[in-house]
């Protein structure tokens, strides 16, 4: 609603303001005097100064500020308000006043003039991009301050003390050494120190994407434990790129490995889970392919704390614009593909 309310507001304001100039009281009369051309000419420039207004508030500087390069967006500026002043004192010049009246105006007069308008519509456009962005970004803190306060009372309503659980855990991998057997300890202290990555390290916005994916890998290598020896169950982690330096929102890869092991795993027969994840220069690209079977056997639904439901509604906040989250079936394998714009 809130959208087409401001989609009615422009029109209003650019319909009264072509109504003033098409009836003002000069107009007809100028025509009839064979000075028509210069309301076309008018008329023009007020279709370029819509042009300069909204290419601004609603692309140029939009896109720069999302990926943070502000000098980008200086000179991106700077270039179109001049290519379309050119543009405009050509057309004026040239096309209409120019070539119809007898004045011996120069083609830079027409040049200053219309910088001038064009100038003071450019910093409208700028001003009309920053003040959205800030209530966005003040409307997305809100957000996700909320959803914090409720994460938070949540987890306080429902949370065993992590330390009780902490320390069951040690004393049952001190009780798996004393009982030699280490397969079992070594799967006790992964999934100790998932734990603790979940409960203590995921509060921040950002996490570098090699503790992530390092956390991923003991995620999978705790469910592997569940995994008999002649179980046909493949699962297949690669990674390509420079990860180094590169942040990301905590917890965003392991829901699609859960959702993958939850419905992709049959040990009845073979189950594959091939798991890729590529950086680029401005890009983290993931994807998660499984087998699809009639009867999965995996982690059960109770169990699951996450979900790709929850994990859209996550990343529509956490990277709004900024994220391309694709699930597709094909040739009987479930594929997850997601895509994060990084500074």
């Amino acid at each position: 609603m809130k959208k087409y309310l401001e989609v009615t507001i422009h029109i209003l304001i650019w319909g009264v303001a072509y109504f003033l100039i098409l009836n003002n009281v000069n107009t007809i009369s100028d025509f009839r005097n064979g000075k028509g051309p210069f309301w076309l000419a008018v008329l023009f420039g007020f279709l370029m100064n819509q042009i300069i207004f909204y290419s601004t508030a609603f692309f140029i500087v939009p896109r720069f500020l999302r990926l943070k390069k502000i000098t980008l967006l200086i000179i991106t500026l700077i270039s179109a308000f001049v290519l379309i002043n050119l543009f405009e004192s050509f057309i004026d010049y040239y096309w209409l006043v120019g070539f119809f009246s007898s004045e011996s105006e120069s083609y830079m007069s027409y040049v200053r003039y219309n910088a001038m308008n064009s100038f003071f519509i450019l910093l409208l456009g700028l001003s009309y991009a920053l003040i959205k962005s800030w209530i966005q970004s003040e409307r997305l803190k809100r957000v996700l301050y909320e959803e914090k306060l409720t994460t938070e009372m949540a987890f306080l309503k429902s949370q065993i003390n992590p330390h009780f659980l902490f320390n069951v855990l040690n004393s049952f991998y001190a009780k798996a050494l004393k009982n030699d057997v280490p397969e079992l300890a070594d799967g006790i202290a992964k999934l100790a120190e998932l734990m603790r990555y979940m409960v203590y390290e995921t509060n921040e916005d950002k996490v570098a994407l090699e503790k992530e994916i390092y956390h991923l890998k003991k995620f999978i290598q705790v469910y592997q434990l569940r995994i008999a020896e002649d179980d046909d169950v493949f699962i297949n982690f690669t990674v390509k790129g420079a990860i180094e330096n590169v942040q990301i929102s905590p917890m965003l890869l392991i829901p699609f490995v859960e959702n993958a092991i939850k419905h992709g795993i049959d040990t009845k027969t073979k189950s594959v889970i091939n798991i890729s994840l590529e950086v680029t220069k401005n890009s983290v690209s993931y994807k998660v392919t499984n087998t699809m079977h009639q009867t999965a056997f995996g982690l059960k639904d109770n169990a699951s704390g996450f979900g790709l439901d929850n994990l859209k509604k996550r990343l529509a906040i956490l990277y709004p614009n900024a994220h391309r989250i694709e699930t597709k079936v094909e040739k009987g394998y479930f594929i997850s593909l997601l895509t994060l714009q990084i500074d």
